[in-house]
Order: C-alpha cells, then sequence, then structure tokens
C-alpha cells in the first residue's frame, strides 16, 4: 500500500503495480483531497487499448476515482449509482493526472480527472452507506 497522512489521518491506496498509479503526492482534509498520479505507459489498462495509440480506458478512470473515494472517506461499499459521468478529453500515456475527489454530502462524492490545463473527465459517485 502508498501510505500518506492527511490531516492526521492515515489513507492507505493501492500499491503503485501494473493495476493502480504512483501516487506522487495526495493533499487536502476531511472534505477534499487531490493525488497526483503518474500515468505510466506500463500500466496494463493500456495493452490492447490500443496497439497504435494507448488511450486510458473510462472504466479505469472511474474505478480510480472509487478506489480513492473509498479509501480517504471510507467507504466500504461501491457506489450504488453514478451521475454526470462525462469523458471529455483523452488520456495518453506518459501523463501526469490530478484526481480530485469532493465530499458533497454523507453518500455522495464527485470526482474529477485534470491534465495540464485540460479537464479529461468528471462524475459523482453515491453509495449506499454512510463510512465507518
Amino acid at each position: 500500500m502508498q501510505d500518506f497522512d492527511i490531516d492526521r489521518r492515515l489513507i492507505s491506496l493501492p500499491d503503485a503495480d501494473h493495476s493502480f498509479p504512483r501516487v506522487m503526492t495526495l493533499t487536502g482534509d476531511e472534505s477534499n483531497v487531490c493525488a497526483r498520479l503518474d500515468v505510466s505507459p506500463d500500466l496494463a489498462c493500456f495493452r490492447g487499448h490500443f496497439p497504435s495509440q494507448p488511450v486510458l480506458p473510462g472504466v479505469v478512470q472511474l474505478h480510480w476515482a472509487v478506489q480513492v473515494a473509498q479509501a480517504c472517506f471510507a467507504f466500504e461499499s461501491v457506489p450504488r449509482e453514478i451521475k454526470r459521468l462525462k469523458f471529455k478529453n483523452i488520456v495518453v500515456p506518459p501523463q501526469e493526472l490530478i484526481l480530485t475527489v469532493t465530499r458533497r454530502g454523507p453518500l455522495e462524492v464527485q470526482f474529477e480527472f485534470c491534465s495540464a490545463a485540460t479537464k479529461n473527465s468528471e462524475g459523482r459517485l453515491l453509495f449506499d452507506e454512510k463510512p465507518a
């Protein structure tokens, strides 16, 4: 696990491996977290998607947002609903992505991925249960 201290809370994210990017920094507080991600071309999600020009799949972006929201806001379940999901610009490796996850209520989290000054994707996650 990649461990970070935010506002005196220990946040554990998956290890940087072939399915989750290296987290360069994780900053924020109890309601807003910003993760700088190193999106390497070695990640498994780029194999075959697409051979001539790797593109980060939208479902992978969604999965990473869920993982970070679960770790940062102590949700134990997966989201029951995804709202306002928009993929605006493609992500090609290598790239640094900024993932921002923001609590919008006890069961709702908004996320967005940005690279440089470009918004790549965004959405809202609705969870079933309040965090532990």
